[in-house]
């Protein structure tokens, strides 16, 4: 015959499952009072209030409501020059007389010798026939010894002294083809002949300066 098996013992109480329980208990008690002030926080939401210095901050930066600068306004219709502003053609001052180019006391037939000046030699005899005109036109004519050398005078300028252009027509033998004649009214009345430069076949002639003087009376 078997021996009996002896009675299980008594189980001992876990002492830390109490306290894990109570642990849960009160956490859910605590969940319990924040979740409706969480809630309220999202319900209604307020704005938070700018401060001072951010308000002073944004009116800063903004553009003041100054009016900008007028800008010029343009020239009306009454500011622009009138015609009457401009000359007319009756204020144009008008040029000189062209008869008087060549002075009265210029005007007439003139002769008389010249000189070649050294080391230059010899003279020649010849005639002036002056009238009036402009410059640039024909105003007369000339003959030198006689009648070897002829030709006509065109006014280079004017108004006294006045120098003339001698433009040789006809060649006798000897005569310039061209040569420039400055004419000077002295007090006596006749004319100082000094020729400037003469054109010859054998070459220009202009110095000594003038090479040839002389004097005119007038015929």
């Amino acid at each position: 015959m078997t021996v009996p098996p002896s009675p299980p013992a008594p189980k001992k109480k876990d002492h830390r499952v109490q306290i894990v329980v109570a642990i849960i208990g009160a956490c859910a008690a605590v969940l319990a009072a924040l979740i409706p002030v969480v809630v309220s926080r999202f319900d209604d939401p307020e704005p938070p209030t700018p401060s001072p210095t951010a308000v002073a901050a944004v009116t800063t930066a903004t553009p003041s409501g100054e009016d900008p600068p007028p800008s010029e306004d343009p020239p009306s219709g009454d500011e622009t020059p009138s015609g009457d502003d401009t000359p007319s053609g009756d204020d144009t001052p008008s040029g000189p007389d062209p008869a008087l180019a060549v002075p009265q006391d210029y005007r007439g037939s003139w002769s008389g010798q010249v000189d070649w000046r050294p080391p230059l030699q010899g003279s020649y005899s010849t005639t002036l026939t002056i009238s009036a005109g402009s410059v640039g036109a024909m105003v007369g004519q000339f003959s030198v010894e006689g009648d070897t050398c002829r030709g006509a005078l065109w006014l280079e300028s004017g108004g006294g002294p006045i120098v003339l252009r001698l433009k040789t027509t006809y060649d006798g033998g000897g005569c310039s083809s061209l040569a420039d004649v400055k004419l000077t009214l002295d007090d006596d009345g006749d004319l100082r002949y000094e020729l400037i430069a003469a054109q010859f076949p054998q070459g220009f002639v202009n110095q000594p300066a003038p090479p040839a003087v002389g004097t005119l009376t007038q015929d």
